[in-house]
């Protein structure tokens, strides 16, 4: 799946595929040397038209038991119960005030439910989780020493043996000692929303997975401009303490919202019933080089970048950007300034995206 932000292409400009500072090319770029050289600089680029991956730094916990999804059921902002094994969800863990703790992709195995995290802080999720079990049958674990993860991701679905079709599944493979994953040396093939690969599982197993593909290795750079131009909000850049899951345009992909009570649901429900945010997560489309922490201005009030990556000639960036408090949209026509880099806002992360559990009492 191409990234939302490349919607506007002219198919008469070129052909699908190239994109013009994170965009489609435009009518009036037919023929600019700009979009020319835009052509070589995109299929050169890794994880779009020319598919690699990427090693990502990983936290992992692992819930088990007998009451282990009724218990996180009540622990984590989405829908767990009812959930089969194979089956991947996003989530968060919040506190009573609604801010994160921790949040990522849980993964259900017919042994257990795996956390996927950022690992800075999957020691402390564990702790509060282990914390709250009291007499349910639910044992919680940072295992994060045992996983690594590489994400592999293209313009289109990556095709893999052992891999499901569907967005957001999951299936388990044994080690070399033939044992049922996750007793020994397997991993897990998940397929991510986008179309890509995310291996989880031991290091040896990952690393064989991936010399397995023949694919070129991507940089650390190349991963944050997918993930800015896919619109998706990482930890820290962009969860963090002090920031709104409804800000960052996190409730359709993490958020159920007719579910049962759990920690920070009622800051969730009330912002969603009666309020609006203050400010939005935008992708941005800039024309020069800009940095995460920039102060970005649009209609004479400021906002900041949390989040950017060179992309050909200039930038893309996510940036949190005041909004009109009337109507809950982006001031102005969406033009934007970074200093003397000149801009314009691209989408809202999280726009269009259906809401779960929306057509219920929150």
């Amino acid at each position: 799946m191409l990234p939302p932000i490349m919607a506007d292409c002219d198919p008469a400009c070129t052909p699908r595929g190239t994109m013009t500072r994170g965009r489609w090319p435009r009518p009036g770029d037919r023929g600019d040397a700009r979009c020319i050289a835009a052509l070589a600089w995109a299929a050169m680029t890794l994880l779009f038209r020319k598919p690699g991956w990427v090693r990502r730094d990983v936290g992992v916990i692992r819930v088990s038991g007998g009451d282990r999804q009724h218990y996180l059921q009540q622990m984590l902002s989405q829908q767990v119960e009812g959930l089969a094994a194979g089956e991947v969800a996003d989530f968060l863990f919040l506190d009573a005030k609604g801010v994160a703790q921790t949040g990522g992709r849980m993964v259900i195995h017919a042994e257990a439910v795996l956390l996927v995290v950022p690992c800075e802080t999957s020691a402390a999720a564990a702790e509060t989780l282990a914390a709250r079990t009291f007499l349910m049958d639910a044992k919680v674990a940072d295992v994060s020493e045992e996983f690594a993860l590489a994400s592999v991701r293209a313009a289109d679905p990556i095709e893999q043996t052992g891999a499901r079709d569907q967005p957001m599944t999951a299936v388990p493979h044994p080690g070399d000692g033939g044992d049922p994953w996750p007793l020994a040396g397997g991993g897990m093939v998940i397929r991510d929303r986008s179309g890509g690969l995310d291996l989880l599982g031991a290091e040896d197993w990952v690393t064989a997975r991936l010399q397995g593909l023949g694919l070129p290795e991507a940089s650390d750079e190349d991963w944050h401009r997918w993930r800015i131009l896919n619109a998706e909000p990482d930890w820290p850049h962009e969860v963090a303490t002090g920031r709104r899951p409804q800000e960052l345009g996190l409730l359709p992909t993490h958020v159920h919202l007719s579910k049962g009570c759990y920690p920070g649901q009622e800051s969730i429900a009330k912002m969603y019933n009666l309020g609006k945010p203050r400010r939005g997560l935008f992708v941005l489309d800039l024309d020069g080089t800009v940095a995460a922490g920039d102060e970005v201005t649009v209609e004479g009030k400021t906002g900041q970048i949390t989040s950017a990556a060179p992309d050909h000639e200039g930038s893309v960036a996510l940036a949190l950007l005041p909004l009109d408090r009337a109507t809950g949209e982006v001031l102005g026509n969406g033009a934007v300034a970074v200093g003397d880099v000149p801009g314009r806002v691209v989408r809202r992360v999280g726009a269009g995206l259906a809401q779960p559990g929306a057509t219920a009492t929150a």
